[in-house]
C-alpha cells in the first residue's frame, strides 16, 4: 500500500492534499524519472512501503498530469475524479443522509469560502474551494510565512468541514 493509498482509507482531505503536493513537486522536478524514483525510494524508507508501489505511483501521477494536459497548472485525472467523488459526497451529505453534524461543520465554513469564493478567478465547487482554502493555507505554513490571527480562526472551521467530510467518506466508502 502506498502513502496515498493509506492516505485515502484514512482521511480522504488529507489525501488530496498530499496529491496536490506530489503535483508540485513533480512539476518542481521537471518530471525528470530519476529525480522522481529518488524521491519514492526515500518516501518508502520513510514511511515503511514497498518502494516499487510508491515508484508505480509517482510516476502515474506524473504521466496522468501530462496526459490530461495539466503539466503546468491543473489536476492529474486521479485528483479530479476524487474531487468530484466528494463534490458527490457533499450532496449526499447534505442531501439524503441530512447528516446533522455535517450540515452544522459545513454552514460554519461557509462564511470564509464565500471570502475564498471573491478572491477566486473561477467558480467552484464549495468542496473544492475546501482543498484550495487548505492547501494554501499549509503552502504559507511550509514557507513560514506569517498567517493571520483572522485566517487562522478560518481555518478551524474548515479543518473541522474537512474532518466531518472524512468521516461520512469513510463511513459511505469504508462503512466505518
Amino acid at each position: 500500500m502506498t502513502v496515498a493509498q493509506r492516505k485515502k482509507q484514512e482521511h480522504i482531505v488529507d489525501h488530496l492534499l498530499y496529491c496536490w503536493q506530489i503535483e508540485d513537486l513533480i512539476r518542481a522536478a521537471q518530471f525528470q524519472p530519476t529525480v522522481l524514483q529518488q524521491w519514492a525510494e526515500q518516501q518508502a524508507a520513510e514511511e515503511g512501503t514497498d518502494p516499487a508501489e510508491e515508484q508505480r505511483w509517482l510516476l502515474g501521477v506524473a504521466h496522468s498530469l501530462r496526459d490530461s494536459g495539466a503539466a503546468e497548472q491543473g489536476h492529474c485525472s486521479l485528483v479530479q475524479e476524487t474531487l468530484m467523488e466528494l463534490a458527490h459526497l457533499h450532496e449526499l451529505l447534505l442531501g439524503a443522509m441530512a447528516d446533522a453534524s455535517y450540515k452544522a461543520a459545513f454552514h460554519a465554513a461557509e462564511p470564509f469560502l464565500k471570502e475564498l469564493a471573491a478572491k477566486s478567478e473561477r467558480e467552484v465547487h464549495p468542496v473544492e474551494q475546501l482543498v484550495i482554502g487548505l492547501y494554501g493555507w499549509l503552502v504559507l505554513r511550509l514557507q513560514k510565512k506569517a498567517v493571520s490571527a483572522e485566517t487562522e480562526a478560518a481555518m478551524v472551521g474548515l479543518r473541522n468541514w474537512a474532518n466531518e467530510l472524512a468521516r461520512g467518506h469513510l463511513r459511505v466508502y469504508y462503512g466505518k
